[in-house]
């Protein structure tokens, strides 16, 4: 009788286990890959200042229908973008692979540390630009960061 109670407990726990890789595996992931420069210069004109990463997306769920994306100065810790990035799917698979490539456009408005500085008015010649290294970021709608690439901020203007 007791063998059978432990064998009942040892099945079950096995189960569970199963059961838990298994709804554990099927959570939305994402992989990201920097795409083109990792090193950004301000002297650069407005379109070459595109910092782009190729993004995996595994086990997407089209009811989550959104992630975030965030860029972090890595020295100061500052959040200087918070957006959301719509995934667009006519599929209604609940386990959908696909690709995608995130793109974050660096601009005067995020990295300029006057505090006078006002995007309407101002230009990238009257900012004190944050330079350094830079995090992006991407997340699931739920908040948890899933993945990250990092790349630099110059400015050889000085």
């Amino acid at each position: 009788m007791k063998s059978r109670a432990y064998s009942l407990i040892a099945v079950f726990a096995l189960a569970t286990i199963s059961f838990t890789m298994a709804h554990a595996s099927s959570q939305t992931q994402i992989s990201l890959t920097s795409f083109g420069n990792t090193e950004i210069d301000l002297a650069w004109s407005e379109g070459d200042r595109i910092v782009k990463s190729w993004s995996e997306f595994s086990n997407f769920n089209p009811s989550d229908g959104s992630f975030a994306i965030t860029i972090i100065q890595s020295e100061t810790g500052k959040i200087v973008s918070d957006n959301s990035v719509q995934v667009i799917t006519t599929s209604k698979n609940s386990e959908i692979d696909f690709n995608s490539l995130v793109m974050y456009m660096v601009n005067a408005e995020d990295i300029c540390q006057n505090e006078d500085f006002d995007v309407n008015t101002s230009t990238l010649a009257n900012c004190n630009p944050l330079t350094g290294q830079y995090e992006m970021q991407v997340s699931t709608n739920d908040g948890s960061v899933v993945d990250s690439t990092t790349f630099t901020i110059v400015d050889s203007r000085v």
